[in-house]
C-alpha cells in the first residue's frame, strides 16, 4: 500500500464516522457493506447497503436472479450513495482542494491520487480498530472497502486487509475485479 497523509486520514475519519452514524440513525436497518469510493471527481464519498434496502432495491430495478449477487455490491446502485457528502464531507473538500491547488493534473491522478486512496483505506482501517463496525463474530458480518471508480484490482486486495475473513468476505470478493482477470 503506499504512503498516506496523516491531516487526510484524519478528516476521512471523521467524515466517515459522522456520515456512517448518520445514516445508521436516519435508517434503522441492517447494514453489510460500507464502502468509501473514489473516482476521477478527486473527492471520495460514501456507500453503504443495508439487507432490507437491498430487497427493495431488487424489486424496484427489476433484477433478476443472475446479477444479484453482483447487485449487492455495487457501490454506484445503492441508495445510499454519497449519503451526507454536504453535511459531513465540507472539511474534506477544503483540505483537498489546497492540497490539489498548486498539483499539475498529471499530479493529481498520480501521486495525488495514490496518496488520497492510501488514506482512504488508512481511515477505514482505524475507525474499524475503534469497533465502529463490529467486533468478533458480529464484525464478520459486515464488509468494509475503498472502491476505485470505475473498478480496479485495488478494491480486491483493500477488502482482504480491512475485514476479517468471513463467507461474506468470500461472496464479496467473488464480484471485485478479480487479479486472476488480468494475468
Amino acid at each position: 500500500m503506499e504512503a498516506y497523509d496523516d491531516s487526510l486520514v484524519a478528516a476521512f475519519e471523521t467524515a466517515l464516522k459522522n456520515s456512517f452514524s448518520s445514516l445508521r440513525t436516519t435508517y434503522n436497518e441492517q447494514f453489510y457493506y460500507y464502502a468509501f469510493i473514489f473516482d476521477s471527481g478527486l473527492y471520495p464519498y460514501i456507500s453503504a447497503w443495508s439487507y432490507e434496502a437491498l430487497e427493495k432495491s431488487i424489486i424496484e430495478n427489476n433484477i433478476n436472479d443472475q446479477d444479484r449477487a453482483w447487485w449487492k455490491w455495487d457501490c454506484c446502485d445503492s441508495p445510499y450513495v454519497a449519503y451526507g457528502y454536504d453535511e459531513f464531507f465540507s472539511q474534506v473538500k477544503t483540505l483537498l482542494d489546497e492540497r490539489g491547488r498548486e498539483l499539475s493534473e498529471d499530479d493529481l491522478f498520480d501521486a495525488e491520487w495514490k496518496i488520497r486512496v492510501a488514506s482512504m483505506e488508512e481511515s477505514l482501517k482505524r475507525l474499524d480498530q475503534t469497533g465502529f463496525f463490529g467486533t468478533g463474530d458480529a464484525r464478520k458480518s459486515v464488509v468494509v472497502n475503498v472502491e476505485v471508480v470505475p473498478p480496479d484490482t485495488s478494491g480486491y486486495y483493500s477488502a482482504l486487509r480491512l475485514n476479517p475473513k468471513s463467507s461474506l468476505l468470500s461472496d464479496y470478493l467473488e464480484c471485485c475485479e478479480h487479479p486472476d482477470d488480468h494475468s
